[in-house]
């Protein structure tokens, strides 16, 4: 027969454990874990953003050009009540100009905002990190590109945009273009 004590001293432990895993933060498996990401075209190629690293995404602006040693600046865009120096994607990416006129931006910082203006953008996205590769992985040499993702049946390119803001930083500091490719 159990005495009252023991069967309180087990409920005891048992609210300790309890209480000590509750305590605990919550973690996720890599499997569990989901990466947020915007799907879009670049010159016809299937890229991708991650949601985390822009402040926003907005369409049909209008961009004043301005002269500028920097080719991949297509001149500023009046986004949030600020002028907003727009970047060519395309070009920072090594394509040269897009065909047509480009119709989404993505901005990017909020203390020095830029804009990165897009041809096509085909929706959100969420992907379990287990879908998300090196690009050294999968043998992409695009610049600006670290990895890739798996989304449904296709592969795109995952853009940084923190590489591609301090590329553009490094640009303007130095006073002169910088070419890569």
């Amino acid at each position: 027969m159990t005495t009252p004590s023991f069967i309180t001293a087990q409920a005891a432990e048992l609210r300790s454990v309890f209480d000590k895993a509750r305590a605990l933060p919550f973690t996720l498996s890599r499997e569990e874990q989901a990466e947020s990401l915007l799907a879009i075209r670049v010159s016809q190629d299937a890229y991708a953003v991650r949601v985390n690293e822009i402040s926003g995404l907005v369409t049909d602006r209008k961009i004043v050009p301005f002269p500028s040693p920097i080719p991949e600046l297509l001149g500023v865009a009046g986004i949030r009540g600020a002028l907003v120096p727009v970047y060519s994607l395309a070009a920072l990416l090594g394509y040269g100009a897009e065909a047509g006129q480009v119709r989404w931006l993505a901005l990017c910082g909020t203390e020095e905002p830029l804009a990165l203006a897009f041809g096509g953008f085909e929706g959100y996205t969420q992907i379990p990190l287990g879908q998300l590769y090196s690009a050294g992985q999968k043998d992409v040499s695009r610049m600006y590109v670290t990895h890739v993702a798996q989304v449904t049946n296709s592969v795109r390119a995952v853009v940084s945009i923190p590489l591609i803001r301090k590329a553009i930083q490094e640009h303007c500091r130095s006073g002169r273009v910088h070419k890569e490719r």
